[in-house]
């Protein structure tokens, strides 16, 4: 009965244990990991914060023409009466200064006071620079999300193009591993050398050494995926998508070096942030200059005070006013002008950089397409290579059953087949990355 009960608990524990080893397994195709990568990458949430924390500045600068209330109370103890000087005559003496101890020893007092300013070109202008600091942090996110949606499609399309090698291996050991039975079998019965035995051996070991180094290679960029997208360790992911290349409509997807470098000059986020800077830097020579300018600001307060030598505070007089306060700055040691000659030359390094950029995307672009007809003329070769290895192997195999040929000839005919359907499938996924590659240098690609 023990031994029973004990076979139905590992039962059921292997039974929950596969479901939930199925549960963990994710289906995922490229819109869905860029979908992920959106709401999920950590850099992401980061630069969002940014732009939070750059819109905040704004406010407090906005906020600056907002009224400046303060309050404040003091009590001091004089232990010796404040002393003033009068003339001796206002005294009641012949001394022309006399020195009159006069109010309580005990001083209490209070005040609310207003600052408000009213023409303030520094305020105004730093405002300036503040609204373009939040469009470049906006510039920057997309941007982000342009890095971060290349990474993504180019490691998903790394792992495809590793699933399928890995599969086209997997079919390729099977064969040889029967091949090599084969030949042992035969070898056994005088009908083989020993070199053939040998050679279907060194076949197998190589195949087999291939697939651990790409299965290898497959959990560690699984691993990378998955922290680009904001997905839990634990969880196992399933690519779907398959790695194929449909000419007719991606070829579209190519223009001509003149016609991409419009599309980039429009939708490129690099291109933008480059030209914002430039703006934030003649924004912020003009609020520098503002420091020369004046201002004018409204002032008042209002003050209750009270002196007495013990604390019957009786009489409580009050003061208080209420006016325009103007000024202009004359000489600051030529500072401010020092500050304007820098950010000019801000302004000139930005500019340089920016056409810099320029020239980098036009190389870029031109690159990409020059590869992107390259990559053309060797699908069609490898696809003609495929058909060629495919017949081979049919003839080799035709001869090889009506025994006009040997097993290591069927086996290397075997081997030319794989590597030229691995070959296929790298020459469609230079066509996948170059296409990517594309799009991302045309401001294009996004989460």
């Amino acid at each position: 009965m023990k031994n029973l009960l004990l076979i139905i608990s590992t039962g059921l524990l292997f039974v929950v244990g596969s479901v939930s080893l199925k549960a963990q397994q994710t289906t995922l195709s490229l819109p869905e990991a860029l979908e992920m990568a959106k709401k999920g990458n950590k850099q992401i949430q980061a630069q969002a914060l940014e732009e939070i924390y750059t819109a905040e500045q704004t406010r407090e600068t906005r906020n600056g023409y907002l009224p400046n209330i303060s309050a404040g109370a003091s009590y001091i103890r004089y232990l010796d009466r404040q002393v003033i000087f009068l003339p001796g005559s206002f005294a009641g003496t012949n001394n022309a200064v006399e020195a009159v101890s006069v109010g309580g020893k005990n001083a209490l007092s209070g005040f609310v006071s207003l600052y408000q300013p009213i023409i303030d070109p520094s305020i105004h202008r730093q405002l300036s620079v503040n609204k373009i600091s939040e469009e470049i942090e906006k510039e920057k996110t997309m941007e982000l999300q342009r890095k971060i949606a290349y990474k993504v499609a180019s490691l998903y399309l790394n792992m495809l193009l590793m699933n399928e090698q890995t599969d086209l291996l997997d079919q390729s050991f099977q064969r040889n591993v029967r091949a090599l039975k084969d030949t042992r079998l035969l070898f056994l019965q005088g009908k083989a050398i020993k070199a053939d035995t040998l050679s279907n051996f060194i076949a197998v070991e190589n195949i087999r050494s291939a697939v651990s180094y790409l299965k290898n290679n497959i959990e560690v960029s699984e691993l990378e995926l998955k922290r680009l997208i904001g997905m839990e360790k634990e969880e196992r992911i399933a690519l779907t998508d398959k790695l194929e290349f449909d000419l007719a409509t991606e070829r579209s997807a190519f223009s001509s070096l003149d016609e991409a470098l419009k599309i980039a000059a429009e939708n490129r986020k690099d291109l933008n942030i480059q030209q914002l800077v430039i703006n934030l830097q003649q924004k912020k020579t003009e609020a520098t200059r503002a420091g020369l300018m004046p201002r004018l600001s409204l002032i008042g307060q209002y003050q209750i005070q009270a002196q007495e030598d013990d604390f019957r505070l009786d009489t409580w007089p009050r003061t208080s006013f209420v006016g325009l306060q103007f000024s202009v700055p004359i000489f600051d040691g030529n500072r401010t002008r020092s500050r304007t000659t820098q950010a000019k030359i801000k302004t000139d390094q930005e500019a340089i950089r920016l056409n810099d950029l320029k020239d980098e995307v036009k190389t870029q672009l031109a690159g990409i397409l020059s590869k992107w007809e390259e990559a053309l003329r060797q699908l069609d070769i490898q696809q003609t290579t495929v058909a060629s290895a495919e017949l081979s192997h049919r003839m080799m195999e035709d001869r090889f059953k009506n025994g006009r040929s040997s097993r290591l000839e069927l086996t290397d005919a075997e081997l030319a087949l794989t590597q030229a359907k691995i070959s296929y499938l790298q020459a469609v996924y230079n066509l996948k990355v170059l296409d990517v590659e594309l799009k991302n240098a045309l401001g294009l690609l996004e989460l």
